[in-house]
């Protein structure tokens, strides 16, 4: 976890259950469209609480390695 994410997550629960804020964050999807990556937004080292809709940002691909826009989106 990065220092965004502890802050926001809150400390350890007991049992190591997750916050509500990265059950969250590990639902929505991250996929670079050109060659076809997925991750989780918790993953990548972001957050995304109480959000809708679709996002686009542009974000280095963690499988190619390329500067891209970045399809954000949470999957029925």
């Amino acid at each position: 976890m990065n220092w965004l994410q502890r802050l926001f997550a809150g400390p350890p629960r007991p049992g190591g259950s997750t916050s509500d804020v990265e059950r969250e964050s590990r639902a929505w999807i991250v996929e670079h469209r050109r060659c076809g990556h997925r991750s989780n937004v918790w993953e990548m080292g972001g957050i995304r609480y109480k959000a809708h809709g679709t996002k686009w940002s542009l974000l280095r691909c963690k499988g190619c390695g390329k500067l891209g826009w970045m399809k954000i989106h949470r999957p029925r």
